[in-house]
């Protein structure tokens, strides 16, 4: 397994544990509560800079030549088409945020939902990238 793969299993699946304990919280908290969990967010945020951090210099250590070498044709288009792909589902995403937001529906659902989004597209993106590097794309 590349370096680059496995910097994207890091970021896949740091990403969706740290998020899903996130969003379970929100869930958890209900409709009723009151303007938007700033620390909550904040805490998530600083969890997952450290944890991908950590586990990065790790593989960089284990594998100090492949981390240091640059980024070859075909990993430049593998990180290009994950992109093209996550951005697309992000745009969705967005949209659909915006319709059912127009609901009136209160604003800490719009600002989770937005989020949502954000982190859906870069787990999707994590996993394309996964996908085309076992398929040596």
């Amino acid at each position: 397994m590349s370096f680059r793969e496995k910097s994207a299993w890091i970021s896949l699946l740091s990403t969706s544990v740290i998020y899903a304990v996130y969003f379970r919280s929100v869930f958890r908290s209900g409709r009723g509560a009151a303007g938007f969990q700033f620390g909550g967010l904040l805490e998530t945020i600083i969890a997952l800079v450290v944890v991908q951090t950590v586990l990065s210099i790790v593989v960089a250590v284990l594998a100090p030549n492949e981390a240091k070498a640059p980024r070859d044709e075909r990993e430049r288009l593998i990180d290009l088409r994950a992109t093209r792909f996550a951005y697309g589902a992000l745009a969705g995403g967005v949209a659909c945020a915006c319709f059912f937001g127009a609901f009136h529906s209160p604003i800490n659902f719009h600002t989770n939902a937005l989020l949502f989004m954000l982190v859906a597209a870069e787990i999707l993106r994590s996993g394309s990238q996964i996908v085309q590097h076992r398929r040596g794309a």
